[in-house]
């Protein structure tokens, strides 16, 4: 009886242990089958600059894709809720690789514009565009609008370029700049960059030093706002070749006006139906100061300038045009040794800028360049003279 009884306990335990070994056997298989797996891993090909994101605090950030066995936690959901309105633009992010799981996920891997952050974050169900965890993202805006984008030049106005958020004025456009303060201070203030900083990935400084620039002037090529920091930066370019090394980005705060144009004398002043013309040299050396009185038939101040520049367009986009307008302009200004030809592109868009916008009672700033082929112009002005005026 005891033999049986013991026989009987020693099978049922027996089974109850093969019960549990297989249980467990089951509950490994399933743990098993719950991890997804990488169908496709590849690096992103497209244009880097288009593949700036924001965090949005909706997904953690992890080792691998956050399906997988093993992955472990970067960054939470919390702290990438939180970088989501940082104020800098070193938490601004870059997507550089793209996988899909069996299940059809998509995971980017993500780096912050610091490195301090790196890893894979889930990305939506589709890879037509960012979504999941992250969203496509501008680490530019273009400023506000200035009233005054496209009003008159004031070429007598003091410039203050500091604290301003908002695009710039026709006056500021036209004005000519110098660095502040030079040095090689990587803030913004001292040196430029190819990008505004920390707007693109891995885009750093055009020179580490601006001492070199101080004497250096430049003209406003282009103006944008950092997203996260909200300030004002410009293009510039140098005014004289020998100093575009600098051209880059850099802080408008950064600047100040090279040369504060000195108010027109009594001895030239601008009645209300005349137009004042300050010439300039390449460095914004003042020429001489010119008022033209407003003709009979002349419908506004641009027409006035067009007449003197013997009915040539002063903004014409064909070079021969554009030459031979300077060539009768300066001449009525008794100006010799000084023309259009030569100028930067960035001052002859200031120069238009400034024709454009003129009006009668006001004096604006026109820039010459030192002339050096005055033949080549006197060519073109006896061909206009015989054959384009011949009736």
């Amino acid at each position: 009886m005891k033999s049986s009884l013991k026989k009987s306990l020693f099978v049922g335990l027996a089974a109850l242990g093969f019960v549990a070994v297989a249980g467990s056997a089951n509950a490994n298989t399933a743990s098993a089958k719950s991890y997804a797996k990488v169908t496709s891993n590849k690096a992103l090909t497209t244009d880097a600059t288009t593949r700036n994101v924001n965090v949005n605090g909706s997904n953690a950030l992890y080792t691998k894709a956050g399906t997988l066995k093993g992955a472990k936690t970067v960054a939470t959901k919390s702290t990438l809720a939180n970088l989501k309105d940082n104020k800098t633009g070193q938490k601004n992010w870059r997507v550089y690789r793209v996988a899909t799981t069996n299940r059809g996920s998509v995971y980017y891997k993500i780096v912050s514009f610091d490195k301090t952050y790196r890893g894979w974050i889930y990305g939506g169900k589709s890879q037509s565009a960012f979504a999941g965890g992250i969203d496509s993202y501008n680490t530019v805006t273009a400023p506000a609008a200035n009233p005054d984008a496209n009003g008159s030049v004031n070429s007598s106005a003091s410039i203050n370029t500091a604290n301003q958020s908002n695009g710039l004025s026709a006056t500021q456009k036209a004005a000519t700049y110098k660095i502040a303060t030079t040095g090689t201070a990587n803030d913004g203030t001292q040196v430029t960059y190819s990008y505004p900083a920390w707007t693109q990935y891995k885009k750093g400084r055009v020179i580490t030093d601006s001492t070199p620039y101080k004497d250096a002037t430049f003209k406003v090529t282009d103006a944008t706002t950092r997203t996260r920091e909200g300030d004002l930066w410009v293009k510039i370019a140098a005014t004289d070749a020998a100093n575009a090394k600098a051209n880059g980005w850099i802080k408008y705060s950064a600047l100040k006006q090279a040369t504060p144009t000195t108010p027109v004398t009594p001895t030239t002043k601008v009645g209300a139906n005349q137009i004042g013309v300050k010439f300039v040299d390449q460095n914004g050396k003042e020429l001489k100061t010119v008022v033209w009185t407003k003709g009979t038939t002349d419908a506004n101040p641009w027409a006035t300038l067009n007449k003197l520049a013997g009915n040539h367009e002063l903004t014409s986009p064909v070079a021969t045009i554009q030459g031979l307008a300077y060539q009768y302009l300066t001449e009525a200004a008794g100006i010799t040794g000084y023309n259009w030809t030569g100028i930067t592109n960035a001052q002859n868009d200031a120069n238009n800028a400034a024709i454009k916008g003129a009006s009668y009672g006001q004096t604006i700033t026109i820039t010459l360049n030192k002339e050096e082929g005055q033949h080549f112009f006197k060519s073109f002005k006896f061909l206009d003279n015989a054959n384009l005026h011949a009736k």
